[in-house]
């Protein structure tokens, strides 16, 4: 058991190392390497921001689509805990790109919100993770939250694909950067994208090992504490 936590916590160090370095590196190709855009300047920066909080916001939400798929096949706690801690981290990373695309609409486009397909289909995304997350704060039992809540976690993903594929099907001012056959940007930028992206990635999963680690040891503490007839404190 020692040897195990040993051994998870170095792969943990290591992973928050290498998301950091690779943080670094990106931030220096996003704001000293890669050159102004041609029409917008400096301004386009935001991007290596937006972007990967999109993408991890994207991703995070699949990997709680998917642990929700798990818990209804095998009804084990822990993937119910993945979803919930992985559409939690979704939500930060939904707010963070809608703040930056905010930002980046009031310069390019003179407002902050416009309501463009993009900025549209992202907010109904996010209010209806809230609502996910809702549910799962708002039942007292916990078999019945976990599949209620992982029944509406499915339903809820259907608005992941809407929001991917608005600037393809609906009129749009959002920019597209690909295409699946070819990328408007110069290499440089790319590159610094890819890096910023992975460097997100990376400490998204860190993110959400240490937060599944971290509930997963309170639930323990609070097993134990009613195990030995104390009051049950938080969520078990």
């Amino acid at each position: 058991m020692i040897k195990k936590m040993v051994k998870e916590m170095k792969r943990d160090i290591l992973l928050c190392i290498a998301a950091a370095a690779l943080s670094v590196i990106a931030s220096y190709a996003a704001y000293l390497w890669a050159p102004p855009e041609a029409t917008m300047g400096d301004l386009y920066r935001i991007l290596y921001v937006h972007a990967p909080a999109a993408w991890v916001c994207y991703l995070a939400f699949f990997i709680s689509l998917l642990a929700s798929i798990m818990y209804l096949s095998k009804r084990k706690k822990g993937y119910d805990r993945i979803a919930e801690v992985s559409a939690i981290l979704g939500l930060v990373y939904g707010a963070v790109a809608l703040v930056s695309g905010s930002i980046w609409a009031k310069a390019a486009w003179g407002s902050y919100w416009n309501w463009d397909p993009r900025e549209t289909t992202t907010l109904i995304l996010w209010i209806a993770y809230m609502g996910y997350v809702s549910i799962k704060l708002s039942i007292g039992s916990i078999e019945k939250r976990a599949v209620i809540g992982a029944v509406y976690n499915i339903l809820a993903f259907s608005t992941i694909p809407l929001s991917y594929l608005s600037i393809m099907l609906l009129p749009t001012l959002h920019p597209q950067i690909a295409t699946p056959t070819e990328i408007f940007m110069t290499p440089p930028m790319a590159t610094t994208l890819f890096l910023s992206l992975i460097a997100a990635s990376l400490f998204f999963v860190y993110l959400l090992i240490t937060a599944f680690t971290v509930w997963s040891l309170e639930d323990r503490v609070n097993a134990l504490i009613y195990e030995k007839g104390g009051i049950l404190t938080g969520n078990v």
